[in-house]
């Protein structure tokens, strides 16, 4: 029976994983097709292999990762981290890096030139991410331990809740399917209703979307040649796309914001696995990613591959690394066996995506579980960033400086408060924080994050000298500091601390 349910949420875990990176595939070249006007010759033979192959072989070194090692006999092997292509991210290169880029080149060059020249800058692009990646790879443990886990924690959970906002719009065109991923989820997960012919509810899932699809009469097609998706090398795009970053500095200063952002969403959801036992090592998984991200952009990937959120919800279904390698090899089958896009109109992906979905969502409440202080404000501020859409700028940077002076100031650390909101007031000041841009001007929000971390700073010091000239405690009377009392609130605040947190409980499996 316990074999039966491993297996069961490995199903679950591999259509969640292969359907929401196919979902963005799909949204991409929709995309491409529509806003730049790319040819499908362009997108099957040149985009697609690109993205093929660098996909498939990052699920494959995560599960060869978790491999390694075992977990305890009761947890089996190690869970495979999530890897992929971040649809957040697809949308900012899109709206951001890609539109732009295209209606400037359209201009002074023919259509396909324009395809050519606004893919090869993202390819540059996810060679900067790769090499920075490398970089940081012999640094990760140190940066990612230096980080608050409570904040990460809220963080990683405002990552997986964005994810799901930003595909809820395109899943409610098709409210069938929809309703095709979520009716066998509430019946066998949720009620716990005997499963027919004792399948597993993977296969009740992606059975129930396919009948759902062949009823509406809806697909979901790529552009197909009747070839197989080979790879390519794609070297030109490399240094065309750098030359062209470095002659439009006006796209360079875009570029360097989102690469930013890719790094650390990174570090925060390594920080953020940490919290289970026998997580990936952060070393070892960014200085893959890094490499994997190198060959990419030699074979024409645009996008970079990072961390995605949901490894706790992973962890709470049951999956380990059999989902990640099974989709890694599915998705190298079927590019060689040839008719990928035959392939692509058969899969339900708004059922799919609602499988997804529910585990984001798993995640989400799994982080949120595992922080153990009363973080209202905390959550507030890594949450609002993302959900409310604040101006133009970076949502995981706000909310890192936003949680970083609310968990600092929990903790009455005033001077790590102060600190963290100078770093605000300077990223203000260079554009990147709020605008998105390397656009360096002190604005009156830079400002203000310089007048907070005064008034932060001050508070640090007044309290500190007041309290020299306190009169000591009596003899056999209570302490007046509050750390010497293990009861005292002021002792739970500690939150932040590994060690703190592993002490909490674990939530449910």
């Amino acid at each position: 029976m316990r074999q039966a349910e491993k297996l069961g949420g490995a199903g679950l875990c591999l259509l969640s994983l292969l359907g929401g990176q196919l979902l963005v595939i799909y949204l991409l070249q929709s995309q491409l097709s529509q806003a730049l006007h790319a040819r499908p010759e362009f997108l099957y033979l040149q985009v697609l292999p690109g993205l093929v192959w660098p996909l498939a072989c990052c699920w494959l070194f995560s599960a060869w990762q978790s491999r390694r090692h075992r977990g305890s006999t009761r947890q089996g092997w190690v869970t495979s981290l999530p890897l992929g292509f971040s649809l957040p991210l697809v949308t900012l290169l899109c709206t951001s890096l890609m539109i732009p880029i295209y209606r400037q080149a359209t201009a002074q060059m023919p259509v396909d030139a324009a395809s050519n020249i606004t893919w090869s800058a993202c390819v540059a692009l996810t060679l900067l991410v790769g090499l920075c990646q490398i970089l940081l790879a012999p640094f990760a443990h140190r940066l990612t331990a230096r980080l608050s886990l409570p904040l990460c924690l809220a963080l990683g959970s405002a990552l997986a809740v964005s994810s799901l906002t930003g595909m809820l719009p395109w899943m409610e065109q098709q409210p069938l399917l929809l309703l095709a991923g979520l009716l066998p989820l509430a019946a066998y997960l949720m009620v716990g209703l005997p499963r027919p012919f004792g399948l597993s509810t993977g296969w009740l899932v992606l059975a129930t979307g396919v009948i759902a699809q062949l009823v509406s009469g809806t697909s979901f097609e790529v552009p197909d040649y009747q070839s197989t998706l080979l790879p390519n090398w794609q070297l030109s795009w490399i240094e065309s796309g750098l030359q062209y970053l470095w002659v439009q500095p006006e796209f360079l200063t875009v570029a360097v914001p989102v690469l930013v952002s890719a790094l650390l969403r990174d570090l925060v959801l390594l920080r953020e696995a940490q919290v289970q036992p026998n997580a990936p090592a952060p070393r070892s998984t960014l200085l893959g990613l890094g490499l994997i991200n190198v060959l990419g952009a030699c074979l024409g990937c645009g996008l970079p591959l990072v961390v995605l959120p949901g490894y706790l919800g992973y962890r709470r279904w049951g999956g380990g690394q059999y989902y990640s390698q099974a989709a890694g090899l599915l998705l190298a089958l079927f590019a060689l066996l040839g008719g990928f896009g035959r392939f692509f109109a058969w899969v339900p992906l708004p059922t799919l995506g609602f499988v997804l979905a529910a585990l984001l969502l798993t995640s989400a409440s799994s982080s949120v579980n595992w922080i153990r202080q009363p973080n209202g404000i905390l959550l507030a501020s890594c949450w609002l960033p993302f959900l409310g859409g604040i101006g133009s700028g970076s949502p995981l940077l706000i909310a890192m400086i936003w949680g970083g002076i609310a968990v600092c100031v929990q903790g009455d650390r005033l001077s790590a408060a102060a600190g963290v909101a100078l770093g605000g007031s300077v990223l203000t000041a260079t554009g990147v924080l709020h605008r998105h841009l390397w656009d360096p001007d002190f604005d009156p929000l830079a400002g203000a994050y310089l007048m907070l971390a005064l008034v932060l700073r001050v508070g640090h010091l007044v309290p500190h000298s007041a309290g020299l000239a306190a009169p000591s405690p009596r003899a056999g009377g209570s302490p007046l500091h509050s750390s010497e009392n293990p009861g005292s609130l002021a002792s739970d605040i500690q939150a932040d601390s590994p060690v703190a947190a592993d002490e909490a409980p674990a939530p449910e499996a």
